[in-house]
Parts: structure tokens; C-alpha cells; sequence
């Protein structure tokens, strides 16, 4: 999959460089629908910090959006975060405007580092790809890596429909209880989030306890 990878990668570069740092150039739809999904993911996580301090890979980070969202959702407790992503464009503008923080931001698929949450946001949503079987393959095989890599659990958001299936625009849209069955039989145990303003998404936490 690394030439899919290649397309992928080249085709958010090229967004960035003419949208630059907002939701259109990770092919969101608004910003207030970016922090929705944020908001999610951050109660599912809030749900399982125990203590002050905990690590935090963001894998598909793009240009960063999740950390200061983050940072405000979090106040009190200190937690350190790494952003990977494929493309190298945002990355690049992350390790400027973020360099005096507590963050490190690199370009990748799977992070080399170990943490306790490995978060993933619209990751998955764009496939350049014909067969929606195949990118399923593709969304399993890389949960069982960065599960290997997520000490505490796993939280991720996909687009969901009856039926997997991918657009002429290339959106992949993936059966909500295939991925479930997967993580249960798979990984670990899995809670599922949806929301009423986001009725075609689903939000999954994986967690080890």
C-alpha cells in the first residue's frame, strides 16, 4: 500500500499548500464539524484518564488541529503529544507554529514511540482506492500495529454506512459492526459513540482494561 500511501500523501499536500491550516484541507467540511468530532473523542478519553498525565499519539494529524483543541479541553493535566502524518506539508508548518511546545510532530504512517492513547480523526476516510474490501484490509491491518504501540487504548472515527463502499470521490464509507467484530475478536475491548449531528460516523474506543 506504500504507492497508495504516495497518492494519498500527495493529495493532501496539495490541498494544504492551497487552503493552508483549516478543515477544507483535510477534507472536512467545517470547522464546527472538526470540533464536534473532537469532542467526542475527547469525553471517550476523558473517560479513561485516571491521573494527571498521559501520552497521546495522533496518527493522520495533519496540520495539527487536535492539539490546541486539546490543550483547551485539558487545562489541568499535562500530557505530551506526537503528530504523524504521510504528508509532509503540514507536518512542516505543525513543527513551526508548535516548536516551543511540549509536541512532537513527524512524517510517517505508524509512530515508532509507545503511548497511552493513539487517537485517529478522518485518517481513514479518504481511499484512493477501487475496492472497499481491500481498504478495509488496509484499516485492520494498521489498528493491530499502532495497538501494539497503545498501552491504554485506541480511539478512531470513520465515516459508516449499511454497506462498505467507497464514492467517486473517493470517501470510504466502512459496516460499523465489521469494524466493531474485528476489535472485539481482535484488539480489544470496543465501545462505539455516535452522534446525532454526525449520523453517518462513528466513533470507536478500544481500551485494555
Amino acid at each position: 500500500m506504500r504507492a497508495v500511501e504516495a497518492v494519498i500523501a500527495n493529495k493532501y499536500n496539495i490541498r494544504f499548500a492551497k487552503l493552508g491550516a483549516t478543515p477544507e484541507a483535510s477534507l472536512w467540511f467545517s470547522e464546527e464539524r472538526q470540533f464536534l468530532r473532537f469532542k467526542i473523542i475527547s469525553d471517550a478519553l476523558d473517560q479513561a484518564l485516571l491521573g494527571s498525565k498521559f501520552s497521546i499519539n495522533d496518527i493522520g494529524c495533519g496540520y495539527g488541529a487536535l492539539f490546541p483543541y486539546l490543550i483547551k479541553r485539558f487545562p489541568n493535566k499535562r500530557f505530551t503529544y506526537t503528530g504523524i502524518d504521510i504528508a509532509e506539508k503540514p507536518i512542516n508548518f505543525c513543527k513551526d507554529i508548535y516548536s516551543e511546545t511540549n509536541s512532537i510532530f513527524k512524517v510517517g504512517n505508524i509512530p515508532n514511540n509507545n503511548c497511552d492513547f493513539s487517537v485517529m480523526s478522518g485518517t481513514y476516510n479518504y481511499a484512493p482506492v477501487q475496492s472497499s474490501h481491500l481498504w478495509q484490509r488496509y484499516l485492520f491491518e494498521n489498528l493491530k500495529k499502532i495497538w501494539e504501540i497503545s498501552d491504554r487504548g485506541i480511539i478512531f472515527n470513520i465515516s459508516v454506512a449499511k454497506e462498505a463502499r467507497i464514492t467517486s470521490q473517493n470517501i470510504s464509507y466502512f459496516n460499523k459492526e465489521n469494524v466493531k467484530s474485528f476489535c472485539n475478536d481482535n484488539l480489544g475491548k470496543t465501545s462505539l459513540f455516535i452522534s446525532d449531528k454526525l449520523p453517518k460516523e462513528a466513533t470507536f474506543f478500544i481500551s485494555r482494561t
